[in-house]
């Protein structure tokens, strides 16, 4: 059986690696974004579909804060309603 957090954490991962256009197992492999191609544009990318995939306002100063997928994951849980 899938958790929520585990189906938010799939698919946080493949937002990042849509945006990166990267793989999703590269972020497994490697999930600290600022090893990929993670610049501002990417980071803002990433921030949109984020926010409307999962229907949240994501906290700039904590998203800019995320350095890896699960910091990701963990934003984004913290903002969805229950």
């Amino acid at each position: 059986m899938t958790t929520p957090a585990a189906t938010t954490g799939t698919t946080v991962a493949e937002i990042l690696a849509g945006v990166l256009d990267e793989p999703a197992a590269a972020l497994r492999e490697q999930p600290i974004l600022a090893a990929h191609d993670w610049d501002s544009l990417t980071s803002l990318e990433a921030l949109a579909q984020l926010e409307a995939r999962f229907h949240v306002s994501l906290d700039l100063t904590a998203f800019n804060a995320a350095r890896t997928v699960d910091d990701m994951t963990a934003l984004v849980t913290a903002a969805t309603p229950a």
